[in-house]
């Protein structure tokens, strides 16, 4: 099991064991609650769901290890080169997130101690200070670093089947003023748009009772941050077929992990109805109802633990401040008003450490040189389908994608084809 599998059992243990105590201490005459009899059985209508009987009585532990589900459904990863095909498009998210970086959570104005290397240049007068918006090399023109906040260093980008990059977004909540808007459900969101799902009445062949342009399980998702309950259960809804994240979200129940270790499972066809083949040719006997989800350590990617490691300093260093009140150790403190002494992941993406850990992701990108083995290899490696990127390919593809974002992209909208 790897290391973002693992829980802390030993709370969970202790609080089970003494209520096993306490109904033992009741005597042996005293019947069982009916309370802890519905724990051995599904209730009715839950009881036909296999994957529910099957995992009732199953610890938390258990629920949340997915190590069994990706040697079954993802046994590719075990391939050198099915991992540098992921690195790839992780580098990139890493880059458009550096490219389009903004930590102005509370604003451009006031006092970020731990985003010292993210002030903009020396102004007249210089109080108040003003941090940078986006991390855009050259702004002139249209091009301009924008600093009101936009949105969390949170994003996701698309990828299909066959390798290619279909399209990124962010996380949109305080632009929007929703908490709906994270990336992956705006992305899906934007997924169905680009299959012109309102035309879909008689377009392509079926899949079972929908059509085609219903059903994206062919589509990875590469996102930041582990997905939360409404980001998994829409990316269920849509069948998307994978998810790869970059940094564990603790406040996020592994929801993702159990969902997909709940769910029922279909039949291994894809949007149009042909066979999926696994890494080897063979066909799929079944897929997961809901993504299978990949952490980064899974691909071997090192800014996995680097974020997550930063990501808890971050938290214990703030509270520790908090208790100090120590304004240097702040995220924020105003000109006038209360500091945030906040722990959450959203603060954390908008310091100078998160920042320095995704220009080192977003470098590699460019410096990344695959091997022999690795550079000609096609996934899944389908003879009928030569539209299928080689990892060399998606490595061009990437780099050009990037090229394009970092001209007409921006945060918050639909991007052309």
């Amino acid at each position: 099991m790897s290391d973002d599998n693992k829980v802390n059992r030993r709370d969970f243990i202790a609080t089970t064991t003494a209520a096993a105590g306490a109904a033992s201490a009741l005597g042996a005459a005293v019947s069982v609650p009916a309370s802890a009899q519905s724990l051995l059985a599904p209730p009715p209508g839950f009881d036909t769901q296999k994957p529910l009987i099957e995992n009732w009585n199953r610890q938390l532990g258990d629920l949340v290890d997915v190590t069994t589900g990706l040697r079954r459904d993802a046994p590719e990863l075990g391939d050198p080169a099915m991992r540098d095909r992921h690195k790839i498009f992780c580098y990139l998210l890493m880059k458009l997130i550096v490219r389009f970086w903004n930590g102005n959570k509370r604003g451009p104005l006031g006092s970020y101690p731990l985003r010292q290397a993210q002030l903009d240049r020396p102004q007249l007068p210089e109080k108040p200070q003003r941090y940078r918006g986006e991390m855009m090399a050259n702004p002139g023109g249209l091009r301009v670093n924008w600093d009101r906040y936009l949105g969390h260093n949170i994003a996701c980008i698309a990828v299909d089947g066959n390798g290619e990059i279909i399209d990124f977004d962010f996380n949109h909540n305080d632009f929007f003023r929703s908490s709906a808007e994270h990336a992956e459900s705006r992305m899906v969101r934007r997924l169905f748009s680009l299959t012109d799902v309102f035309d879909g009445w008689k377009t392509g062949r079926k899949l079972s009772d929908k059509p085609h342009i219903a059903s994206l399980n062919d589509v990875t998702l590469y996102t930041s941050l582990e997905s939360c309950a409404q980001c998994s259960g829409v990316m269920s809804l849509a069948g998307v077929r994978q998810i790869i994240y970059l940094q564990n979200d603790f406040t996020a129940y592994k929801i993702g992990n159990i969902m997909y270790n709940l769910a029922n499972r279909g039949a291994g066809v894809d949007s149009r109805g042909d066979p999926i083949l696994d890494w080897k040719g063979k066909p799929v006997p079944s897929l997961p109802g809901a993504p299978i989800p990949i952490a980064g350590s899974e691909i071997q990617l090192d800014e996995f633990k680097k974020l997550n490691d930063a990501n808890m300093a971050f938290a214990r260093d703030i509270l520790a401040a908090k208790a100090a009140n120590n304004l240097n150790g702040a995220f924020f403190v105003p000109d006038n008003g209360k500091p945030d002494f906040d722990p959450s992941i959203t603060s954390f993406l908008c310091t100078d450490v998160a920042l320095k850990i995704f220009q080192d992701g977003a470098a590699r990108l460019d410096t990344l040189t695959l091997d022999p083995a690795s550079r000609d290899w096609r996934f899944p490696d389908k003879p009928d389908n030569k539209q299928i990127l080689t990892n060399q390919d998606c490595l061009d593809k990437a780099k050009e994608f990037f090229k394009y974002a970092d001209i007409e992209g921006y945060r918050g909208s639909p991007h052309k084809l």
